[in-house]
């Protein structure tokens, strides 16, 4: 395939318009966009009232879907989730104006650089903030494109001048396969969005055309602790990082109290301690990938050694409380601690809350669980059951549809049957009023990749305006 290129988009000034703007991955993109010199307009059914990262920096955003959007515009880019017929698509092609799929934009704004791309089932935001953060305390001023709002960077991207771009790179809809990157890491590699691949192997062979990509120049780095990785990592020589006792790059959680973990990573040249301030041994793991992104990449500037001798990545994470939607703490309050957390598989489900639980282990563990997708509660029903075993309570709330339609039979009883008993349905009605009555110790977290997060911050609102503010 003809990878994207910086002469496939129009040149800087020229008029872009982003439909679905408010999409994670189109603001990040959309940020991108304006630093590099364009004029944008986007659009989206969410209007533009919380997307200030764009609107502080020129971009005109408009409520709704119009084909007269697109009118003036050198280029209209678009997300996976648009329908073929979109009234603003059909505007574009009958005036000729070019169109382009975001993950195929965003590879075209940045393959022409060095270009570091995080990859994987499990953990590609975490770690490819954590990179951002841990290549800009190695003086390499990054671009970075994350799929979640990194507070520090008040938004989904950080604009940088350096020559390095660090961007999550998402397998579904082979959107990955657009990307040209000079090094890539792989997190995990398990079934996921088979309606895409058909088969596991069909998947691991996408991973391993991105692996080809980046071997001959900086290389691949590959997590030690995830079988799929290995295999992938493994085959084409790649460096290990992780928790396994033989990872090149090794990280041990020394300490933990509350959400902070002290960590030591373990080089062949050294190593060094350092504190994160997100719970989870699953997050131990991610810094320590984002470390070695941020050793490799440095090599060829000022140097990994030098890095090592100096410190200076021992305070990277200084400050980086997590993305949003990915185990955040909204409120700890009268011992009433509540998540918002994006786990959809049964492997993140799992980890999170042994997350939670190493966190807080005097308090009870209570769930909340979205089933995010028919397919994805058919093909993993029994696992869902088994992971939410972990907590004290849980509950599961109806399918979040997404893109889907209705699977005959396919319904959140299929996961608390998988359970047991130890797993029960219930409303959001239902599971609002057990949020609003928690009384602690007590740790609450909504899980799910749906709308459940709108829940998690409506029983925070609802819970301080009962406390008086």
């Amino acid at each position: 395939m003809t990878l994207p290129r910086r002469s496939d988009l129009p040149p800087p000034g020229a008029h872009v318009h982003l439909i679905g703007v408010a999409g994670a991955g189109m603001r990040g993109l959309g940020v991108l966009l304006l630093d590099a010199g364009y004029r944008l307009s986007g659009c989206d059914r969410a209007g533009a009232a919380a997307l200030d990262e764009l609107t502080e920096r020129g971009a005109v955003l408009s409520a709704g879907h119009a084909a007269s959007h697109v009118e003036g515009a050198d280029l209209v880019i678009f997300s996976s989730a648009v329908p073929a017929d979109h009234p603003e698509l059909r505007a574009a092609a009958e005036d000729g104006v070019p169109v382009m799929k975001r993950a195929r934009a965003l590879a075209a704004l940045l393959n022409e650089r060095r270009l570091a791309a995080v990859s994987g089932t499990h953990g590609k935001t975490t770690i490819t903030a954590l990179a951002g953060l841990a290549c800009s305390a190695a003086g390499l001023d990054p671009i970075v494109a994350v799929g979640g709002r990194v507070a520090g960077w008040n938004g989904y991207a950080r604009p940088g001048a350096g020559e390095v771009a660090v961007v999550e790179a998402d397998e579904y809809d082979r959107s990955f396969l657009d990307l040209d990157p000079s090094l890539l890491l792989i997190s995990s590699v398990e079934p996921e969005h088979l309606d895409t691949y058909g088969t596991l192997e069909e998947l691991e062979g996408a991973y391993l055309v991105l692996a080809e990509r980046a071997r001959p120049r900086d290389g691949v780095l590959y997590c030690a602790d995830d079988a799929g990785a290995r295999r992938i990592g493994g085959s084409v020589g790649g460096t290990s990082y992780g928790l396994a006792a033989d990872a090149d790059c090794r990280v041990e959680v020394l300490a933990r109290e509350g959400g902070r973990q002290r960590c030591r990573l373990r080089l062949a040249a050294g190593g060094w301690d350092f504190d994160l301030e997100i719970p989870g041994e699953h997050n131990a793991q991610n810094a320590a990938g984002a470390l070695a992104m941020a050793l490799r990449l440095a090599s060829a500037s000022s140097g990994s050694a030098e890095l090592l001798e100096a410190g200076a990545l021992a305070s990277a994470f200084e400050g980086f409380r997590g993305v949003d939607r990915r185990l955040q703490l909204l409120a700890d309050t009268a011992g009433v601690a509540l998540f918002d957390d994006y786990a959809h598989h049964p492997t993140e489900v799992a980890a999170s809350l042994m997350a939670v639980r190493r966190a807080f282990p005097e308090r009870r563990l209570v769930a909340v669980f979205q089933p995010h997708l028919y397919s994805r509660t058919r093909a993993f029903a029994d696992e869902f059951g088994e992971a939410l075993g972990a907590a004290d309570e849980a509950l599961v709330l109806p399918i979040y549809p997404a893109r889907e339609d209705p699977l005959p039979g396919v319904t959140s009883r299929l996961i608390a049957d998988a359970s047991g008993g130890g797993v029960r349905l219930a409303s959001k009605e239902e599971a609002l009023e057990l949020a609003l009555a928690a009384r602690g110790p007590i740790a609450l977290v909504f899980m799910g990749a749906g709308d459940v997060t709108e829940l998690a911050h409506q029983a925070v609102r609802e819970r301080t305006d009962a406390m008086g503010g």
